[in-house]
């Protein structure tokens, strides 16, 4: 997804073109790495040849950052994470009123943790890939399994990084909302209590599928207010 980003005053036109694509990718040099279901743009510099064709600044990031920045600059939550469940399955880290793209900008790979050694295979190369796992549910349209397998993960981040809030997002989750927020919230819950300590809450992203792009156009600006 794309999104500009307009000036006025002293601005003044176009400042810019945000683009937001499923990851992996490496934010600081604006490279695609293998994509979920496009591992042929593996390399490919999307940043640079968009640039150079729309000759307009270009900053490129993964749809979940993008979401997790709209989300920071919005002040919906500062410790939160992000799932993305679409083509693929990601996740935006909100960290501290941040951002957290990572020491080499690839944090948030979430769906390519191993939940089920040696089960099925994952485009990663990897076997028993969350996303692997949750995308061959979806595909047989059983979306209460795909929110259990959701909701091992999440509990899984939440346990690593404490933080205070799990929202949904991306076209699966938002073509019906309700299973993927109960299945989550529940498998949170159980595994809180076996912690002993409060679930955190789970909802859908406010703006639905508006998220991303609102999110690539804050890309563009986000440099120019030391946000995310």
């Amino acid at each position: 997804m794309a999104g500009g980003a307009t000036g006025g005053g002293l601005f003044g036109g176009l400042l810019g073109v945000g683009v937001a694509t499923p990851g992996p990718l490496d934010h600081g040099s604006g490279v695609l790495h293998r994509v979920t279901g496009f591992p042929q743009w593996d390399g490919f510099p999307l940043r640079d040849a968009l640039a150079e064709r729309l000759a307009l600044p270009v900053v490129l990031d993964k749809d979940t950052n993008a979401a997790a920045l709209g989300l920071v600059t919005t002040g919906t939550a500062a410790s939160a994470a992000y799932l993305h469940l679409g083509t693929g399955l990601g996740a935006g880290l909100m960290l501290g009123g941040e951002v957290y793209r990572g020491a080499r900008t690839d944090a948030g790979e979430f769906g390519h943790q191993v939940i089920q050694l040696d089960g099925p295979p994952c485009e990663c190369g990897n076997r028993g890939c969350l996303e692997a796992l949750c995308l061959a549910a979806v595909a047989r349209d059983d979306h209460t399994d795909a929110a259990r397998l959701l909701g091992v993960g999440a509990a899984n981040l939440v346990r690593l990084l404490d933080i205070d809030r799990v929202l949904l997002g991306g076209r699966v989750v938002l073509a019906d909302p309700e299973p993927y927020v109960h299945g989550v919230a529940t498998m949170i819950a159980e595994d809180s209590a076996r912690a002993s300590r409060l679930p955190v809450p789970v909802d859908v992203v406010q703006r639905g599928g508006r998220a991303v792009v609102e999110g690539a156009a804050r890309l563009v600006l986000a440099p120019l207010f030391a946000l995310g």
